[in-house]
């Protein structure tokens, strides 16, 4: 028999989940999440995780809560641990206590790890302190949603006290109605009310009234389910306070094709991981991202037999951080070498994050090249070399001839593919045209990017085409489009400055 874990999964945002959440998912067995959970948590479970949808929508339920009860002994006889992910907290209105209760009266483990809730997470994103010296010296949450699905019963003669911010669950349907009630107790019509829309997430939204206006308001602007309620003082410090809206990709959506990367280090062998900086960062300036997977990136076994035939003074050459990693895994996993052995190379490479990734494995580079492209590359290494030595290049299986055609003639060059990049081909699914419509630009860091793409979304390509570099903004030319903004530096901080 296994132990269930009640996970709050907190209000949207992913980085919002806690660390014991976190370290919890990547063990489970199964994850029966609800609709409030973001599904991007999922991806941090093993792949063979067993994972079922049992969300819940206004009249639309996709399994009644006795029968997610049953789910949950059911999977817990089945599996060691099983992850009962739910938004929020499971104990602010999500209903975590009955089913804890019912996992104890069935003999099974039950554990709660707490969520942060929305009702305070989203009125933070949303530029309101749900308490402030001299507007509100406390909170109340109440939910707005019945078991009935309508209106719950709120006794609005206990929230009378203007000095309390209210904060209602569930309740975007009833707007109007719980206004009318706060009125009718004798609260001031001029009160601010504010609706929050998809909380601390990057397309969260809001509307602000009062509590006379906020019926009509709420007609007006495009405020969608989840949304909270918030009735106080506090509302007025909304647009002092709102530096996540302010951010400056705020309501931004760009559609970004990714790479699955092959990682290794001397810390952590290899890993296989989806994460990727420039998604990160544009969703740290505000922005929402459509990512799909174009590629994959697969080491190849080498021979390096050519290391033992070294001479002082020749050079292993690096054109992207891929082929850094492929080479190390390849000496040092593949082979047992000692990073010893390359005592007598020197080190060039070509941008500063495949600079990074040699200086991870303890080696400085010798030449480095500030330009992201080859033809740089092959100048600076021109002018560097004065006496006879070999040149080995770790590179990918299809790269560009920048590099080898530019390289001195009296240069001995030798080629060692170590990984390549294998296309995945792309579902245009009915989920992604809609998210394509709705995006102001795509991003492509890359001409297999770009070729992986293009031709499956051509007929829904975003107006704006924002590209990372020359050799990537031919790719997309030759493609068909030519409304390219090319990014003044060949790296991803030139394509945020450049957006």
């Amino acid at each position: 028999m296994g132990k269930v874990v009640l996970l709050g999964a907190g209000p949207g945002e992913i980085e919002l989940l806690t660390i014991k959440g976190e370290r919890l998912l990547k063990k489970a067995d199964c994850i029966i999440y609800d609709r409030l959970a973001n599904p991007a948590m999922l991806s941090l479970a093993p792949i063979t995780s067993e994972k079922i949808f049992v969300g819940k929508k206004n009249h639309l339920h996709t399994m009644p809560q006795d029968k997610i009860n049953e789910l949950l002994v059911e999977k817990a006889n089945e599996y060691e641990l099983v992850i009962r992910l739910k938004g929020g907290d499971p104990y602010v209105f999500g209903r975590g206590g009955e089913e804890a209760i019912f996992l104890k009266e069935h003999g099974i483990e039950v554990e709660v790890v707490p969520g942060v809730s929305s009702s305070i997470a989203a009125l933070s994103t949303a530029g309101i302190p749900i308490t402030h010296r001299g507007l509100s010296k406390g909170f109340q949450v109440i939910t707005a949603h019945s078991k009935r699905d309508q209106l719950s019963d709120i006794d609005y003669s206990q929230l009378t006290d203007d000095t309390v911010t209210l904060v209602f669950l569930m309740g975007l349907a009833h707007v109007a109605e719980i206004a009318k009630g706060l009125m009718s107790v004798g609260r001031d019509s001029a009160t601010p009310v504010a609706v929050i829309s998809n909380g601390t997430t990057n397309h969260q939204s809001k509307c602000i009234g009062t509590l006379a206006t906020i019926g009509e308001d709420i007609k007006k602007a495009n405020i969608v389910s989840p949304a909270i309620i918030v009735v106080g003082n506090v509302v007025s410090l909304s647009n002092q306070l709102d530096f996540f809206e302010k951010r400056p990709l705020f309501g931004k959506k760009y559609f970004l094709p990714t790479i699955h990367h092959f990682n290794y280090s001397y810390i952590d062998g290899v890993i296989e991981t989806d994460k990727n900086e420039l998604e990160d960062a544009l969703i740290s300036l505000g922005a929402e991202v459509v990512r799909v997977q174009a590629g994959s990136i697969s080491a190849d076994v080498i021979d390096l037999s050519f290391i033992n035939d070294a001479c002082d003074g020749d050079y292993l050459v690096f054109t992207s951080a891929n082929g850094v990693k492929s080479f190390f895994w390849n000496l040092n996993t593949i082979n047992k070498f000692d990073t010893r052995i390359l005592g007598k190379f020197k080190f060039a490479v070509i941008g500063h994050k495949t600079e990074s990734a040699l200086r991870s494995f303890g080696i400085n580079a010798d030449v480095i090249s500030d330009v992201q492209n080859g033809i740089d590359l092959a100048d600076r290494l021109n002018n560097a070399i004065d006496k006879p030595v070999a040149v080995h290049w770790l590179c990918c299986k299809d790269t560009s001839k920048g590099f080898e055609d530019n390289l001195r003639k009296d240069i001995v060059l030798s080629k060692h593919v170590c990984y390549e990049n294998i296309s995945t081909e792309l579902e245009c699914s009915e989920a992604l045209i809609e998210d394509l419509k709705q995006c102001d630009g795509a991003i492509f860091t890359s001409g297999s990017n770009a070729t992986s793409t293009i031709p499956f979304i051509k007929n829904y390509m975003p107006k704006n085409i924002y590209s990372i570099g020359p050799a990537c903004s031919k790719k997309i030319r030759e493609l068909g489009f030519d409304n390219i903004k090319e990014a003044k530096i060949s790296s991803y901080a030139g394509i945020l400055e450049l957006l």
